[in-house]
């Protein structure tokens, strides 16, 4: 349950991010909105890695 949330506000973020990015009035708050956006997508696809890469067999 906790990874759906961390997923859904990463997910948020990233929108957020988004949304910034297009209502900027100037250079720096742009480049803000877009990191912000590759920070929360950079999260998720990290999120979706760990949840889904396989057990590691020992021995």
């Amino acid at each position: 349950m906790a990874h759906a949330i961390y997923g859904a506000v990463m997910g948020i973020l990233a929108i957020l991010g988004l949304m910034l990015a297009s209502a900027a009035k100037d250079q720096a708050l742009h480049i803000a909105g877009f990191l912000l956006f590759l920070f929360g997508v950079v999260n998720i696809f990290a999120l979706i890695r760990k949840l889904t890469e396989p057990g590691r067999k020992t021995g």
